[in-house]
């Protein structure tokens, strides 16, 4: 059997009234519902929403409360099942966001902006937003109000944007040299520019790591000699370099050095044959 849930929504008192605004109404049920219906999508194996949610009791006392009871799409279809989990999920997945659990089941970036969204209205035009969840065992009660709003949206907002992940990793990089000196350590620095995406990082030698390039002349360093250096990459985050530990430097040849096109493509080099053809004969001859 079908079992409601009940949403509170309260708002600012304005001449002793509570009276929320139309727009603020109606987008915080919808938001909310919004959170059940993605969660159900997340749920099901083939992505088809088997609940449809109507409105079956509305009370006109302050504050305004509504009833919404999850129904079948189908007819005599029997979701009582899929309804409890629904619920369940997005209940738990509201207190996991809102105490900084991190990411619940189920939630993608979308799912976790309505969230959030129902948090902020309690900020801009609501005094309250309660859900009474009491008729699923257990599916935890939400209550959002001026009092605890904060510290929920500081929890989904750190979630959103997560504390840095430093680490280390053995690994190189490549890149061009812009500048050479010596760290408050007396050790020897260079910095590189990355050619993979551009960011500066601070390469220091482990013992003669960097003898490598030090019999080159300084115009030729300091004019972007691309080198790779190897060693151990500490990560600021994921994809924030610190600095690398060198203890290994590559140097690549100056361009001026390198074959042009002319020295390395001979034109007759298939004695006119098609590269398909030449590559055919290659093979035949064993």
């Amino acid at each position: 059997m079908a079992k409601p849930i009940r949403i509170t929504v309260k708002g600012n008192d304005v001449d002793g009234e509570d009276a929320p605004t139309v727009e603020d109404l109606l987008a915080q049920i919808q938001d909310f519902v919004g959170v059940l219906k993605g969660v159900e999508e997340a749920m099901a194996d083939d992505g088809k929403k088997e609940i449809v949610w109507r409105v079956t009791n509305v009370t006109r006392n302050s504050p305004l409360s509504f009833e919404i009871t999850p129904f079948p799409k189908s007819h005599a279809m029997n979701i009582d099942r899929r309804a409890e989990q629904v619920v369940t999920s997005a209940a738990q997945g509201f207190q996991a966001l809102s105490t900084g659990r991190g990411r619940p089941a189920y939630f993608s970036d979308a799912l976790v902006e309505k969230v959030e969204k129902v948090y902020d209205r309690i900020t801009n035009g609501l005094a309250q937003t309660a859900i009474d969840f009491s008729n699923y065992v257990a599916a935890p009660p939400i209550e959002i109000t001026k009092q605890t709003v904060g510290t929920s949206i500081s929890a989904i907002q750190m979630f959103r944007a997560p504390q840095p992940v430093p680490h280390k990793e053995l690994g190189s990089i490549e890149g061009t040299i812009t500048r050479v000196e010596l760290d408050g350590y007396q050790r020897p620095v260079l910095w590189l520019r990355s050619r993979l995406d551009g960011q500066m990082v601070k390469c220091i030698a482990v013992g003669s790591a960097l003898d490598r390039i030090g019999h080159y002349e300084i115009g030729e360093v300091l004019k972007g000699m691309r080198i790779t250096v190897y060693g151990v990459v500490n990560y600021k985050d994921l994809e924030d370099i610190g600095s690398v530990e060198v203890d290994g430097v590559h140097v690549f040849a100056d361009d001026s050095e390198l074959p042009s096109f002319a020295a390395i493509v001979s034109p007759g080099f298939t004695n006119g044959l098609e590269a398909s053809e030449y590559l055919e004969a290659l093979r035949s001859d064993g």
